[in-house]
């Protein structure tokens, strides 16, 4: 069966090697999650690949309305190899289009963020330089809230990074990071 969504938003470069993010309404609830994961394979505003899928599945079981996915990495590909051998992977705008959302994140109670780059985040140190803006746009949330929730992730890998999506049941609990 096909899912139907209530809205859905796909931003790529005008080039089509860069996804900036790619996101759904899949229900009236007013949460709302943002994912972080490693980089976009072929999914779009049409396409869904079982990445999307399962992100997709995970969030509605947790209850959220809307759910945006971004990248360490904008290059599409759905051969993750292929960033250690492209001479832009990151791509020209994707820093931008995470820091907004993580400002979004961050002034916004009714918005989580998930985390789930996998072991393949520490190409470039990404996982690092990015994970440092978390914890600053982490700081700004707890001023704004009281108790908000933190990053979430799944579980960890046995390289200390949060699991990547496609490695985890259906049924997976998203729970705080212990701060990445």
């Amino acid at each position: 069966m096909k899912k139907l969504f209530l809205e859905r938003n796909c931003l790529i470069s005008a080039n089509k090697l860069y996804r900036w993010s790619l996101s759904y309404e899949i229900s009236k609830s007013k949460k709302e999650i943002i994912f972080i994961g490693l980089n976009p394979s072929l999914s779009d505003a049409v396409f869904l690949d079982n990445t999307t899928k399962k992100i997709i599945k995970i969030s509605e079981k947790h209850n959220y309305g809307k759910v945006k996915l971004i990248n360490l990495f904008a290059l599409i590909s759905s051969n993750p190899e292929k960033l250690y051998n492209h001479k832009k992977p990151v791509g020209y705008l994707n820093n931008n289009h995470i820091y907004k959302n993580l400002k979004h994140w961050s002034e916004n109670k009714n918005c989580d963020l998930w985390l789930g780059w996998g072991n393949k985040g520490k190409f470039l140190n990404r996982n690092t330089k990015i994970s440092k803006k978390i914890m600053q746009y982490n700081l700004i949330r707890n001023n704004n809230f009281d108790n908000p929730l933190g990053p979430l992730l799944i579980k960890k890998t046995i390289k200390d990074n949060p699991i990547h999506p496609l490695y985890c049941s259906d049924n997976s609990i998203l729970k705080a990071a212990k701060m990445i």
